[in-house]
């Protein structure tokens, strides 16, 4: 009998063992999947031709940019400098602007109160060039805030920064007005803004009130009393710069250097709230360079006719995420092959899906102060079948 009974309970022994072990198997096995059911990224953005230029308030951001590209996924993205225009002067800037060989252009300096470049005639001449070209001014933080004495860092732990803010707020409305001159002149969104001084002040407070890990003084965002950046000021120029430049969100980048992963997260949210709500900034609707009201809208041509935009966009969905690079290739292919007339006021792209697997890409074309919507529809092998224009406001 005690056999048996000893027997019994090895058996039962055995039997929960086995169990534990292939619970224990299952339950590592399922940790183990765990990663390949997270969301994949989604499509890095096209890379874009990037010229800096400026002066040591902006020779920082090259790097950073490229950085960034890195962290994104971009794989096609050219980054240069040349900084000649900080003396007033061309140098080899004037053959890049012949050549066209840019995208975008990106300026700042301290004096972007009153940023003289857009009114010494590059624009006309890099639009020469290319016809789509964009420029973005970098708004950044005032020297000494705008109205202090500053002597030692030190002082910048003592601003008010509802005062900053103000200051702040004073030169942008300025900015704003040469902008809006500017894109109207143009007839399309030229000038761009982006508020990295907004989003700095911003991160200034949070530091107050110790919402930064490893962050305890205003101060300790500023290299020297003029201020130029220090690294924590410079990643969030840079993530704002991304953002604007890019019209994505950097959230979620895995970016090496520069600061702690913890401050990297808070400055990529933090850019991205600053500048998609910031409608000169080229994300959210920008009514002020857009047409008047008052302005007649010119009719489609002989034989066609311009739907609404409700019924045109009917089952496409808004989306940021970039299409296939069939897709990529060729409405840009469509925007080199539009008319010359028309060229030039092309201001915007915009993607939408629905839902199936197709794909529609809208071009936004400026046509004497009228805003066109050319509407390119893919099937499901990203092939185009088809293409709708319509007054965008229509």
């Amino acid at each position: 009998m005690n056999k048996a009974i000893a027997i019994m309970t090895r058996t039962r022994c055995i039997i929960w063992i086995t169990t534990i072990v292939l619970l224990l198997v299952a339950i590592s096995g399922g940790l183990a999947q765990e990663p390949k059911a997270a969301t994949q990224a989604k499509s890095p953005p096209k890379g874009l031709r990037i010229v800096y230029s400026g002066d040591s308030w902006h020779r920082f951001m090259p790097g950073l940019m490229e950085r960034i590209g890195v962290a994104a996924g971009i794989t096609d993205q050219k980054v240069r400098s040349s900084w000649a225009l900080n003396t007033g002067g061309y140098g080899n800037f004037g053959a890049l602007l012949d050549a066209g060989d840019f995208d975008v252009i990106s300026w700042g300096r301290p004096s972007w109160t009153d940023p003289d470049v857009v009114r010494m005639g590059f624009i006309e001449r890099g639009m020469k060039g290319n016809p789509n070209l964009r420029l973005y001014v970098q708004m950044a933080w005032n020297v000494g805030d705008g109205n202090r004495q500053i002597k030692t860092l030190a002082d910048y732990d003592t601003s008010n920064l509802t005062d900053v803010q103000a200051i702040f707020d004073r030169g942008r409305k300025t900015v704003e007005a040469l902008a809006d001159e500017i894109n109207k002149k143009h007839g399309r969104q030229v000038v761009f803004l982006v508020p990295v001084g907004e989003a700095v002040t911003r991160l200034r407070a949070m530091i107050v009130e110790g919402k930064v890990p490893g962050g305890k003084n205003q101060s300790e965002l500023f290299a020297d009393t003029m201020p130029h950046p220090g690294p924590i000021a410079a990643e969030l120029a840079a993530y704002c710069n991304y953002a604007a430049i890019y019209r994505t969100s950097p959230e979620g980048l895995r970016v090496k250097d520069g600061v702690t992963d913890e401050q990297h997260a808070i400055l990529q949210k933090l850019a991205w709230e600053t500048v998609s709500k910031y409608p000169y900034a080229g994300i959210a609707k920008h009514e002020a360079s857009g047409p008047s009201k008052a302005v007649e809208k010119p009719a489609p041509a002989a034989g066609v006719v311009a739907p609404a935009k409700a019924e045109a966009l009917k089952g496409w969905n808004a989306t940021q995420d970039l299409p296939d690079d069939t897709v990529v290739t060729d409405y840009n292919d469509y925007i080199e092959r539009l008319p010359k007339a028309e060229r030039p006021g092309v201001s915007d792209v915009k993607y939408y899906a629905d839902g199936t697997g197709r794909n529609a890409v809208a071009v936004l074309v400026n046509v004497g102060g009228t805003q066109w919507t050319h509407l390119l529809v893919y099937d499901k092998q990203n092939k185009r079948t088809g293409v709708t224009r319509f007054v965008a406001g229509k």
